[in-house]
């Protein structure tokens, strides 16, 4: 038997987190015919339409949703993966199972739990949906039943009871915010205020004054003249009917309706949620929603009584200490406390606050929906890193996926006939590594995760050549939902791995960087020592050598796609290993590759790229031109680069190539790409 209590004093409040799912098994469910998914506290799904994130999300309904009934968690033969041949004839199963954890800092959680528990290290809940068939006594399939349990014990039934400490709440895609932010009780803002307990006495004064308030308008003559004469109207259509007396209120002043009668209004002329943009109306529901899940182990408001029982349990005085009394006499949290008294606090309330303690994991669909992009980012950069509320989005919004922690995504793609499902929660690498690519996809706006493939390069010129060598190809990248991405370094292999744990297609092409090494003898030392030498075009009988190999073979090594001793001597034999492994290598840059690789016209090209975009008149149009023509091309690339700009000359000169201007890596490159990307789709 696993241990039922944990040690909850953890160093800082941050660690105090609602419980998550970590992982989900899924079998012969809709897309998924068996996928097995680690996942974090915060999770983004990403994919293409109708590759099963909404699936996904059911799938975990199933079991955690409150709102489903027995109907809902009944399944049909509809819901068996596409590829199972008559499943309910021939006793297939659909199973689920969830692994939740971040629960340990939760007696109540502990508690309630103790037989759902398969792991102390670190501890770990197991709850299995299971939609299988009954047997007669001569083994014939009679009916399908689904049957939750908790742990690995069928007879320990999840139940209902359980679902009202952990749960899931899904906000789904195509929502009505104005229905669901309308005054009745099954509004956020009417649950919210559920939980703070308001005194009935309080509120049964409230309505007698509103009772005596209203007496004045429903006196007035004229509208007791609209009473009588609908009254009688009725009476004199409907006939001779039991209490059929109508009256006329100016508001609901029941005690109940009081409080289910809230409503929001927003701007100094208060207006209506009818009157608010979509787009506002969805950041004030996703507000409404995040403070009704947040956390409330530590009560913000105490009434009197329950603050007297308190005091007694609280040798520390720390109650006493960290909330105020109210004019109404009720005790409110005080703000900016300390983050240790915080704690402190949190684990006497976990232990002497007997309120009922609900846990809920925040799902929805599409987030995005009628927000402003900077909104997205703006809105979920605080949701997705500070909020405490374990949360699932499934979004096609790259400027969300931009702010997503780089250990939350997951990619559900189709592979073969079914969806599989790819997740970074458990993605490796070092720390530096890792802000840098959160870094790099902030800026880029998240377009790496969508892809359908990825080209990986590192500088401008790239960025927007290839798309042009592309087309010249007949395969516009866009076509394929290819993305080129400059990562602006020659880092690659923080961003191989990533694409590799989300098993998303890539290639990546890097310059060669050609350079010879001389052996000089120092005059002093009388010691030799190598000179390497670049910015030169190869010669025949020099001591040869290419930065972008080692580079690569370094990357690839270290990665453990190859072995370092089966790296060939022969360049040309490297080439053709790295090509097959993903990597294109040019000899120099591509902007030089170009120029070596380019006939007349192309080399004419070049030129007048140049004279159209130069400030400096003919001396230095000749210049360059003399540079070009004497195949002094590394010289051609300075005075593009110190006279206008790679970027902005690769800009230019990507409207102008002809096919014989593409080095062969080039074309072998997005060549690969294309083909990766065409039989992930077949």
């Amino acid at each position: 038997m696993f241990g039922i209590f944990y040690n909850i004093d953890i160093e800082n409040m941050a660690d105090y987190k609602n419980p998550f799912i970590q992982r989900v098994q899924i079998k012969n469910f809709r897309n998924f015919l068996n996928v097995d998914v680690v996942l974090d506290h915060k999770q983004v799904i990403i994919g293409e339409n109708n590759v099963g994130k909404t699936n996904f999300l059911r799938a975990i309904q199933l079991i955690l949703d409150r709102d489903f009934s027995d109907n809902d968690r009944q399944l049909t033969s509809d819901d068996f993966h596409d590829s199972i041949e008559a499943p309910m004839e021939n006793g297939v199963e659909i199973e689920i199972i969830l692994h939740i954890q971040g629960y340990e800092h939760s007696r109540k959680l502990i508690a309630q739990f103790a037989d759902a528990v398969i792991s102390d290290e670190p501890p770990t809940l197991q709850v299995v949906y299971k939609f299988s068939p009954d047997y007669d006594e001569e083994g014939n399939i009679v009916n399908y039943q689904y049957k939750i349990y908790k742990g690995n014990n069928p007879a320990n039934r999840f139940t209902n009871e359980d679902r009202s400490y952990i749960n899931v709440y899904v906000i789904k895609a195509l929502r009505d915010v104005e229905r669901e932010l309308k005054a009745n009780k099954n509004s956020p803002l009417y649950r919210l205020v559920k939980q703070y307990e308001i005194s009935e006495e309080h509120l049964e004064e409230i309505s007698e004054a509103l009772k005596e308030a209203a007496k004045g308008i429903l006196e007035l003559d004229e509208i007791v003249h609209i009473k009588k004469t609908l009254s009688d109207r009725f009476t004199s259509l409907s006939g001779l009917q039991y209490d059929n007396d109508i009256t006329l209120r100016t508001f609901d002043i029941d005690t109940e309706r009081l409080l289910s009668n809230l409503q929001v209004y927003m701007g100094r002329k208060e207006r209506p949620i009818s009157d608010l943009s979509l787009g506002l109306s969805n950041i004030l529901y996703i507000s409404l929603i995040l403070i009704l899940l947040k956390d409330k182990t530590i009560l913000p408001i105490i009434k009197e009584e329950q603050f007297r029982e308190l005091l007694e349990e609280d040798s520390k005085k720390i109650i006493s200490k960290l909330y105020e009394i109210t004019e109404k006499g009720n005790y409110i949290l005080k703000e900016n406390i300390d983050e240790d008294k915080l704690k402190e606090l949190y684990c006497f309330m976990d232990q002497h606050n007997f309120r009922h303690q609900s846990f809920t994991i925040l799902a929805v669909e599409e987030p995005e929906s009628h927000l402003h992009p900077v909104l997205q980012r703006l809105i979920y950069r605080e949701v997705l890193h500070y909020s405490d509320t374990s949360v699932v989005f499934t979004t096609h919004s790259p400027y969300i996926a931009s702010i997503t922690p780089l250990n939350s995504v997951v990619h559900i793609r189709k592979v073969e006939e079914s969806s599989n499902i790819f997740s970074t929660a458990n993605l490796s690498i070092e720390e530096r590594e890792k802000k840098d690519i959160e870094r790099y996809i902030d800026v880029k706006r998240g377009e790496i995760y969508f892809g359908k493939g990825i080209v990986l390069v590192e500088g401008i010129t790239e960025e927007y050549l290839l798309p042009a060598f592309a087309n010249l190809l007949d395969t516009p990248l866009d076509d394929y939902g290819v993305v080129v991405c400059n990562i602006d370094s020659t880092n690659f292999k923080p961003y191989v791995q990533l694409l590799n744990c989300l098993n998303i297609p890539w290639v990546l092409f890097t310059d060669g960087d050609y350079y010879e090494v001389t052996i000089e003898t120092d005059a002093k030392t009388k010691k030799d020592k190598e000179i390497k030498t670049y910015h030169i075009l190869q010669s025949d009988d020099a001591d040869s050598h290419y930065r972008g190999n080692e580079l690569i073979a370094n990357i690839l090594t270290e990665l453990s796609i190859i072995e370092e001793g089966d790296i060939p001597g022969d360049f040309s034999k490297q080439d053709d290993l790295f090509e097959e492994k993903n990597c294109f290598i040019g000899i120099y840059t591509l902007e030089v590759d170009m120029m070596d690789s380019a006939d007349d016209d192309g080399i004419n090209r070049f030129k007048n790229v140049y004279k159209e975009l130069i400030a400096g008149g003919d001396v230095m149009q000749r210049n360059f031109e003399k540079a070009i023509d004497c195949e002094d091309y590394w010289l051609a690339l300075k005075k593009i680069e110190d006279n206008i700009s790679k970027g902005r000359f690769a800009q230019r000169l990507s409207e102008n190539i002809t096919e014989k201007m593409m080095p062969t890596y080039i074309k072998n490159g997005l060549e690969k790409i294309i083909k990766k990307v065409q039989e992930s789709y077949e």
